[in-house]
């Protein structure tokens, strides 16, 4: 399914090489290779393909441009 990112609760940043997440809110470092994450309302308009993650805890992998754990807002 495909959503847009103001209709999704995004929990973490899954990191392009695989090596785990980087929850939301946490403090964005210029030096790192991961996108702004400590506000990312500039997400709102970008389309992500939803695909579900874990059916008991309702979690998403929201892909786009990059990789996200999200929730469905409600």
């Amino acid at each position: 399914m495909k959503k847009k990112g103001k209709k999704l609760d995004f929990i973490s940043f899954i990191k392009r090489d695989g090596s785990g997440t980087i929850p939301i809110g946490a403090e964005w470092d210029t030096t790192k290779e991961y996108p702004k994450i400590d506000e990312i309302s500039y997400l709102n308009d970008e389309v992500f393909r939803v695909k579900l993650l874990s059916m008991e805890e309702e979690t998403f992998i929201a892909r786009g441009f990059n990789s996200f754990v999200v929730k469905l807002k409600k």
